[in-house]
Order: C-alpha cells, then structure tokens, then sequence
C-alpha cells in the first residue's frame, strides 16, 4: 500500500459518483488516513460514504470562509499532527454561466465561480503548508478541465475559472517547492458525474469523447482516482506545477481515428 501511513484531506465529496469519493475510495485502500469536507447540507449523505469507507474524520466547511478553514486545519493538527495530502474538488458556477457565451456571463456570477473554484485552493494551500512541513513535505492536488484553455461549449465562466486555477497551481508550486510541497492538478476528460451532468449539451459530448480521444473507451472516476494516489505518493517525488491529463488522449488534439 504505497500511502500507508500518509494523512489526507479529500474535499467537495458529494455523492459515491463524483470524483472525489473515487479518489477517497483509492487513497483509503492504498492505507492512508482520509479525512473528508463538504459543504453544509450534505451531512448525511457524506456521513453514509464516511461509513461506507470507513472514515470518522468529517468536517463540514465553506472553503470561501477563511475561519472555517482555520478550524479544520488546527483540529486535523491536533488529531495528526501534520497533513501529507490535500485534494481541493471544489468547484461551483450558477447553472446561467453554463449556458450561451461568455459575454452572457455576469459579474456576480463570474466572480462567484473564481471565488470558489479557484481562490479556495489559496486559501486551502495556506493553511494546509504548515502542516505539511511537519511532515517533511506533500502534495497538494486540484481538479481542472481543458476548458481552461481550450474554448468547449457552454463552460464560458467556469473554464476562466479553471484557467486561473491552473495559475494558482504553477505559482503555489513555485512558492512551497523549497518547503518539499509538490503542487499539481489533474485533468480529466469528461465523465459522467452530478457536476458535469450540469452542463448543457454534456450528454451529446460525453457521447462523443470515444471518437476524439486516442484511447477509445470512456473515462471512469477510478481512472482519475488512480493518478491522483501516485501525486499523493512518494512515487511523484520530483513532480509539480503539472497538469497531468487523464482524458484518454484528447488533449493531444487528435479527431482521426486509428482502426487499421
């Protein structure tokens, strides 16, 4: 079990079909200690996955909220002292910004999606990198999206967002390396959880990824799961600032397929 002994945070756990409960699952079974936040009104269902995978650490946080951060970082020490990993699967964008162009973006609802999707990292990263240097270093993960660079379909606010997050990614890295900080973030390709199933028109393009994607069979979140224990593992030791894409190929831009 290559994360026996190591500490670690998971959060934005919504239900047993997001990626973060997959990346929960494979960090517990590789022998890590999981801790999990969510955010307030889940409580129930997170407390059932708790159960179900057998961990007793829950923590119920806004990340927008700097105290509460605060909070659960001084009562993990308490418990650890120290963290090894933190998984930030935070993301959120009022269903308007996933629909038309980015000119029908508002300024409210820009700001919101930064907010959450991306600043929370900041916010997690600083408080979590004391912690870590108890630990002798760690890993720092977060989730993003091609659209962040790559104009897709009604994504409009959130893939600014994710483009801001993958700045915050390569500066934070740049910041916490001397301190043997590894800071990454992945980059599935679409799959079909609660959060992408928000997009408009998700369905015709989850259909169609096979075709677009050197490896032709659809993403599960296990697959994500999977590069997120080796960024969490000492395997990874010398990687950071990366954005590892685990899509199947498609980020290479191919559209052909290769049947002979």
């Amino acid at each position: 079990m290559i994360l026996k002994d190591k500490v670690a945070l998971v959060t934005g756990v919504v239900n047993e079909r997001s990626i973060a409960y997959a990346i929960a699952k494979q960090f517990k079974d590789q022998g890590a200690t999981v801790i999990l936040s969510y955010q307030e009104g889940l409580k129930d269902r997170v407390e059932k996955i708790g159960a179900e995978l057998g961990i007793t650490d829950l923590y119920a946080v806004d990340a927008t909220q700097e105290d509460q951060v605060v909070s659960m970082f001084q009562d993990i020490d308490k418990k650890y002292n120290g963290i090894d990993t933190v998984v930030h699967a935070i993301a959120f964008a009022k269903k308007e910004e996933l629909t038309g162009g980015i000119t029908d973006s508002t300024s409210e609802g820009f700001l919101l999606a930064q907010q959450i999707s991306a600043y929370t990292l900041i916010t997690l990263a600083k408080y979590a990198a004391p912690l870590m240097e108890k630990k002798g270093g760690g890993s720092i993960q977060a989730l993003t999206y091609i659209g962040s660079t790559r104009p897709m379909p009604n994504y409009n606010a959130m893939g600014v967002a994710k483009a801001s997050l993958e700045s915050i990614v390569r500066y934070l890295a740049f910041e916490l390396g001397p301190q043997n900080i590894r800071v990454n973030s992945i980059s599935p390709g679409p799959i079909n959880t609660l959060a992408a199933r928000g997009i408009a028109g998700f369905k015709d393009m989850y259909k169609g990824a096979v075709a677009s994607q050197v490896l032709k069979r659809n993403l599960t979140t296990e697959d994500v799961a999977g590069t997120a224990v080796f960024l969490a593992s000492d395997l990874s030791a010398m990687v950071s600032g990366m954005i590892m894409f685990v899509d199947g190929g498609f980020h290479c831009g191919t559209s052909f397929t290769n049947e002979s």
